[in-house]
């Protein structure tokens, strides 16, 4: 009996880097590296397709296990990332030949893009054009995104460790505040464009006993007079005040909120940052009270000091399901995960069409937020709780408190 030809496997990191991407990388290469049988060559894309389609390519084959290892601390995309957007097979199609052409060349067979929104959409159109001319691909999304707002996910891989970084930063904030009898409006700008589950998260601080005053997410419209009544209203009645708001807010008429400058990237999204500055110069201005702002920016997403041990596992386990999935035959699949438990915590891991999540987003679910739209629900503490929870504890620093 003829012995069945071996194939090589492509993988690719594309989008933001996340704490955890590189654990995603580490479950994949593992597991390929098992089926030597079946599996020749383990290739990476150098900065996802757009080194691809430079043939800028890595061979990881002999990639030993103290250096694989590493990847499991290492923050960044160890592979390098990418934003560069795929256009339809028609406008693109000499770029979506020359892909298919690179994958014959190096008798690539299993295709697998680690992303989120764009991403998947990316894979999407590669793995339907493979399809459409025959070429045998099996393709497979493997998700990351800190924003957590891939459809049909409990969550997503990126999204637990970078809500304990964020949790913890803003309890840091709140205790420094409260070591004086008089302290100033502190406002903390977290990443979310139209989602506001990273800026939800804070609210976890309230697990070590800090007390978050006012949370602000996209999916409430946000009123100037209104936030400016509650400030002065909560800084008068205790001398502090904590705020944690989306960098995406808007106002009634869909107006992004203090935005510097409105550019957008190659998949046309604003690049956004600026409201904290904005809303800390308003209140100096109009309530002559003493400020600070903070935005976290990429440390909120590259959190690689404190991730959170549910994250690497479950990174790990997106990536070796991939492969494991693509050596059964399926292809236009992402790996997502379902929760089965709340206590005990348990998840499952489903295959579903990439097409029920390129391209779309999933926004923080009203119920998650108060009817005042200036806070979150204990519901959503239960809901975040478990993705940050360690073997020590909550997955927040202890706290000696005088109340």
């Amino acid at each position: 009996m003829e012995q069945e030809k071996k194939i090589n496997i492509i993988y690719g990191q594309s989008g933001g880097p996340t704490s955890v991407i590189n654990s995603s990388a580490y479950g994949l290469i593992k597991e390929a590296k098992k089926h030597a049988d079946k599996i020749e060559k383990i290739y990476a894309m150098h900065f996802g397709i757009e080194g691809l389609l430079n043939e800028d390519i890595i061979d990881l084959t002999s990639l030993q296990d103290d250096e694989l290892k590493k990847l499991l601390t290492t923050p960044g995309a160890a592979f390098g990332s990418n934003r560069y957007k795929l256009n339809d097979e028609i406008t693109d199609k000499e770029k979506y030949d020359k892909i298919i052409s690179i994958f014959d060349k190096y008798n690539i067979h299993y295709f697998f893009y680690n992303g989120g929104n764009d991403s998947m959409e990316t894979i999407l159109k590669i793995s339907n054009y493979a399809k459409k001319i025959g070429y045998k691909l099996n393709s497979i999304g493997i998700p990351k995104t800190i924003d957590n707002d891939l459809c049909e996910m409990d969550h997503s891989p990126g999204y637990p460790s970078a809500i304990r970084y964020i949790a913890n930063s803003v309890s840091q904030i709140y205790y420094d505040d409260k070591s004086y009898l008089s302290g100033r409006v502190n406002i903390v700008e977290i990443m979310g464009r139209n989602a506001g589950w990273l800026t939800a998260s804070t609210k976890l601080a309230e697990l070590n006993g800090a007390k978050i005053d006012l949370i602000y997410v996209p999916e409430v419209p946000f009123s100037l007079e209104d936030f400016l009544n509650k400030v002065i209203e909560i800084y008068n009645a205790k001398k502090h005040c904590l705020v944690c708001i989306s960098e995406g807010i808007r106002n009634k008429n869909g107006k992004l909120i203090g935005t510097i400058k409105e550019e957008e990237d190659a998949f046309g999204h604003t690049q956004l940052g600026g409201v904290s500055v904005y809303l800390s110069h308003l209140i100096t201005e109009k309530l002559k009270i003493k400020t600070r702002y903070f935005e976290l920016s990429l440390l909120q997403r590259s959190n690689s000091i404190i991730p959170s041990i549910v994250d690497i596992k479950e990174a790990m386990m997106v990536g070796k399901k991939a492969l494991l999935e693509a050596l059964k035959g399926k292809t236009g699949k992402l790996i997502a995960i379902k929760r089965i438990s709340n206590s005990p915590y348990k998840v499952k891991y489903v295959t579903i069409d990439i097409s029920k999540v390129a391209n779309k987003e999933r926004t923080l679910p009203l119920k998650y937020i108060n009817k005042e739209g200036n806070n979150v629900t204990d519901e959503f503490l239960e809901y975040a709780t478990p993705l940050i929870r360690d073997k020590k504890g909550n997955g927040l620093f202890e706290v000696f408190r005088v109340d």
